[in-house]
């Protein structure tokens, strides 16, 4: 017995002492190729085990293997590097930057993600892309240059809101603007201006500075968006702001200035031909006897003039050529436990119609610490500073743009003794209106947040963070009476005071689990919750009667006018995950899951779900394709999933009430019709696609076709008026949007030689958007000028409604009888009669028109030469409608007695019987309107190919730079719409005259065009 115990002892002894043999401890340190510092987190494997650790802050790492193992070292934007043992006990490795790698680094929800691991549609922005264009905001930045993604710079006013529309429109009346995430925290958005300007908002996403972004990730489909739930139904834009990283200090100093100019005008008439034109149509209407003159015509219409009448380019009165300029200085530094970025920006646009004018002061910290071996803390900080200089523009007769379209070319500016003239009976002094009025609108922003993460073992990680968004929102108008037309003129002057404060608090908590499993199964996961609370508060005071054009604040005023008062908020509550599974590199399923809760919404439908799950196969890894040399990665991809919208306002499920005066005496009353059934809406998406890579990589091509869909759309529908109310929030339709996008990108020549090379990205999109459902099938109509917009099943959003035009009747042989007695003449439009019941009447409106282009894409072309670079970015739409009703005044040819000057080409109207043309006869009095009726006539195609922005740089060569004790210098010229060509008559083709509105993108109304700029810059850095 005890021999037997004791021959057991000596052989376990044998076998430990054999495993002991057959390991060794190996040490060493990982540091960085470029700067030498040590590189905390490179994960450092056993290669064919799970046997691995994660270095230290000093770059560090200790590891049992076998003798004859090859360690793994993994770092995120770094070549992989494999490094036999071959029995040794220290290595250190150098890890060399990859920038390629760099860019296939995909920004997702809570995490990142390799292309190739990519399951869902993703498209991705670099800090390279972005660099040197002068932009107010991220959103315009982005535009043409991601697949899917329409972005609308609705008019040329600085600081103004942008359309930002990943595949396509979902919803009539709730947001269509994609959610944007800075730096894991959810951005505040919108327009919370309380003073009207027209149709143009105010684009709270322009605080940001577009130089301090790393990258823009952005989530197209919904495996990719689900895990941020009921705000993803649009799309979400991830934001990765710089950070600094260990190695010597940086100091990087950027600065450009140039000018804009409006780079298209139409040609209006001149004094002369207005002359004719107005006295014609007097003159047809018998007001005025034939061969009588403009002089007749002014005695007629003013009662004489109390001037000599002249000749003015309104236009060129109320645009300029604006200066632009932007300064930028940046530190970006550390070591192996701190590292920090640090920037401060000044960017200054004024705009080109006079009165308009956007600042803006930024500073940005990022600090990153790493507290031991396990622990890392940092935080994000951004403090900014916007002042706009706001003109009532866009949508709107009162404004110096749309006045000057509409001002008389005969009237002078001032009069002789100085007084402002009225070129407009209707209207006012374009000038006064761009000069006297005080439009100033001022934001505070406050963006940040602090987080700590700590590893538990190698691959289980726990991250707490909290954010927070303050955005103060100050705005001032005075309105004075210097002038004639102004609306101020009766009281002596009036003012506004209003004041938004909106605060955004988030506290979230996530776990993430990676590991490697025999080197072939790797499975990333993240759970997590979060709670974000965010409140309105809101004030506004108006004042009348001051004593003098010195005095214009409200407290200065006679009267103060009553104010309001108001605050609000709503909060979110959710839970949510990922689990991502990789099978050999070569097959990948991956699940997103997201429960929200919300306070917008009844304890009926409080909490909704929003799951998805993705696939992928990545052909390229298996056997049989071994010998395919032409291909460097074939992979297809699929996914569905769920995700919502709750951009609709705050406790519209409840009967809200308010203080209200009964007789002057206080009491309540009810504000809203309460819907406790109210829920979200819902979109589901189908996606799926291939990635595909030719010639080693020189050529990438990604293929994507979807279908989205969205029900229960939010709508404030129309009901019966007896109870007091016209509307109530409800869930009334759908929609759905249908696309196919392809991106595109191409290595077209790289020397090693001389070295020249040349890249190119094309991205297309092709979307057919389709309200399938209305509440009962009943029709929606809306728009300028009455019923000129409708929505309908089966049509897209943004069709146009009207009459259609057949031409001018030339002679009275051609008008029918029954037309004849409607009161139509030779030289009147010629409606085509849609019933066939030979009237034209509403039965005979019909559709004319959709501002939804067949598709939408960008062309990017780098070329770089020794020092030499040179970018040139192309944008286009093609197969979009845009209706003009600014036209309808702009070609009135005296209709309704207006003033306005016209377009040139009312030239061409009917002046006898026989003229063949589409513009008819000149008249002030039309029984038929059909000089100013929603038509055809004043629908346009609207497709465009625009060089959106041009770059020519040069860096100085490296021993010039030495000797100058730079690290480098760069000089360059920047153009930005430099050519566009398009059909379109307008100002320009990119329009929207109510902002960032779904429903009425492609309408021309008076719109602010936007700017040719030209820029001059330098980067230089120490």
């Amino acid at each position: 017995m005890k021999k037997g115990l004791l021959l057991s002892f000596l052989l376990i002894v044998a076998i430990v002492s054999s495993a002991l043999a057959q390991t060794q401890t190996v040490s060493g340190v990982v540091t960085s190729a470029e700067s030498g510092q040590p590189l905390p987190g490179v994960t450092v494997i056993e290669k064919g085990t799970t046997n691995g650790v994660s270095t230290g802050a000093k770059g560090e790492f200790l590891l049992n293997v076998r003798p004859n193992a090859t360690l793994v070292f993994r770092f995120i934007g770094m070549t992989t590097q494999e490094v036999p043992v071959s029995g040794r006990s220290t290595i250190n490795v150098a890890l060399v930057a990859d920038q390629e790698l760099l860019e296939e680094v995909v920004v997702v929800g809570y995490g990142t993600q390799e292309r190739r691991e990519v399951t869902g549609a993703t498209s991705k922005v670099t800090s390279e892309e972005l660099k040197n264009i002068p932009v107010v905001g991220v959103d315009q930045a982005l535009q043409g240059r991601a697949a899917g993604v329409q972005i609308s710079q609705n008019s040329g006013t600085p600081g103004g809101g942008i359309s930002v529309r990943v595949r396509g429109a979902t919803s009539i009346s709730a947001s269509n603007q994609p959610l944007y995430v800075v730096d894991g925290v959810p951005l505040t958005t919108g327009d919370f201006s309380q003073i009207g300007f027209g149709g143009q908002n105010v684009n709270a996403v322009s605080d940001l500075n577009p130089n301090d972004i790393e990258s823009i990730d952005i989530l197209k489909d919904a495996s990719a968006a689900a895990i941020y739930g009921s705000r993803a139904a649009n799309g979400v834009v991830i934001i990765t702001t710089k950070r600094g990283s260990a190695k010597k200090t940086q100091i990087n100093f950027n600065a450009y200035r140039g000018f804009q100019k409006i780079w298209k005008e139409p040609n209006f008439l001149n004094a002369e031909q207005y002359k004719e034109i107005m006295t014609e149509a007097y003159i047809n209407d018998g007001f005025l006897e034939s061969g009588a003159t403009f002089e007749d015509f002014t005695e007629f219409y003013y009662g004489g003039l109390d001037f000599t009448p002249t000749e003015t380019n309104w236009i060129e009165e109320v645009t300029r050529t604006a200066p632009i300029q932007n300064y930028e200085l940046s530190l970006n530094g550390g070591d192996a436990k701190t590292r920090y970025y640090l920037s401060g920006n000044y960017f200054d646009q004024e705009g080109i119609v006079i009165g308009s004018q956007y600042q803006r002061y930024s500073t940005r910290l990022n600090l990153d610490h790493q507290v031991s071996d396990r622990m890392t803390i940092g935080t994000s900080i951004q403090l900014s500073r916007s002042e706009n200089n706001r003109i009532v523009s866009d949508n709107t007769l009162n404004g110096p743009f749309a006045n000057s379209l509409a001002a008389s070319p005969v009237w002078p500016v001032f009069y002789e003794d100085g007084r402002y003239t009225r070129p407009n009976y209707f209207y006012t002094n374009p000038v006064a209106e761009g000069t006297e009025n005080d439009d100033e609108t001022i934001n505070l922003r406050g963006i940040g947040n602090i987080f700590g993460k700590y590893t538990i073992i190698p691959g289980l990680d726990v991250q707490v963070r909290a954010g927070y968004d303050a955005l103060n929102i100050n705005e001032r108008r005075y309105t004075p009476t210097n002038y004639p037309g102004s609306s101020s003129t009766a009281v002596g002057g009036s003012a506004t005071n209003a004041s938004t404060t909106v605060t955004k608090r988030l506290l979230e908590a996530t776990t993430t689990y990676n590991k490697i499993f025999n080197d072939v199964h790797e499975i990333s996961a993240v759970l997590g919750t979060s709670t974000e609370k965010n409140v309105i508060n809101q004030a506004f005071v108006t004042g009348e009667g001051f004593p003098g054009e010195r005095f214009r604040y409200v407290a200065s005023a006679a009267i103060v006018n009553a104010g309001s008062n108001s605050e609000s908020e709503w909060g979110l509550v959710s839970y949510f995950g990922r689990l991502n599974y990789d099978f050999q590199d070569k097959y990948l399923v991956g699940i997103n899951f997201r429960a929200d809760g919300s306070s917008r919404f009844g304890e009926n439908n409080r909490y909704g779900y929003f799951p998805s799950i993705s696939a992928g196969w990545r052909i390229i890894g298996e056997d049989f394709m071994s010998g395919v040399n032409a291909l460097s990665e074939l992979k297809l991809r699929a996914s569905y999933g769920v995700t919502g919208n709750q951009e609709i306002g705050n406790f519209s499920y409840l009967a809200l009430v308010t203080g209200a005066n009964y007789l002057d005496n206080p009491g309540i009353a009810q504000t809203q019709i309460p819907n406790p059934d109210l829920r979200w809406e819902e979109t589901k998406q189908f996606n799926v696609g291939a990635d595909i890579g030719f010639a080693n990589g020189r050529v990438n091509l990604a293929l994507d076709y979807y279908i989205k869909q969205t029900d229960d759309l939010l709508f404030a529908r129309p009901v019966p008026t007896q109870n007091g109310f016209g509307s109530f929030q409800s869930n009334v339709g759908s929609t759905e949007n249908r696309g196919f996008e392809i991106a595109l990108r191409t290595i077209n020549f790289d020397s090693q030689d001389n070295g020249f090379r040349w890249t190119s990205d094309l991205n297309l999109a092709f979307n057919e958007n389709e309200v399938t459902e209305l509440y009962q099938g009943q029709d929606i109509f809306y728009g300028f000028g009455g019923n000129s917009l409708v929505l309908r099943e089966g049509e897209p959003i943004g069709t146009f409604y009207g009459f259609i035009s057949d031409g001018v009747y030339s002679t009275e042989d051609e008008i029918p009888a029954s037309r004849q007695g409607q009161g139509a003449q030779a030289g009147d439009i010629n409606f085509r009669d849609i019933n066939n019941d030979g009237l034209i009447t509403d039965d005979d409106l019909t559709i004319i028109g959709n501002a939804q282009p067949d598709f939408v894409g960008g062309f990017t072309n780098d070329f770089r030469y020794k020092g030499f670079d040179l970018n040139i970015f192309l944008q286009f739409s093609y197969g979009n409608d845009i209706a003009a009703p600014s036209h309808q005044y702009q070609k009135h040819l005296g209709n309704d007695f207006l003033d306005d000057n016209m377009l040139d080409d009312v030239m061409n109207r009917w002046q006898q019987p026989g003229d063949v043309t589409d513009t008819p006869r000149a008249t002030a009095l039309d029984p038929n309107n059909n000089n100013r009726s929603n038509s055809s006539r004043f629908i346009y195609d609207g497709s465009y190919l625009r060089f959106k922005n041009v770059v020519l740089g040069y860096n100085l060569p490296t021993g010039v730079t030495e000797r100058l004790k730079m690290r480098n210098l760069r000089v360059y010229v920047q153009a930005q719409n430099l050519f566009t060509f398009t059909d379109y008559p307008g100002f320009d083709p990119e329009v929207n005259f109510a902002g960032t509105s779904n429903t009425t993108l492609g309408v021309d109304f008076y719109t602010f065009p936007q700017a040719r700029t030209i820029t001059f810059g330098v980067n230089v850095g120490f």
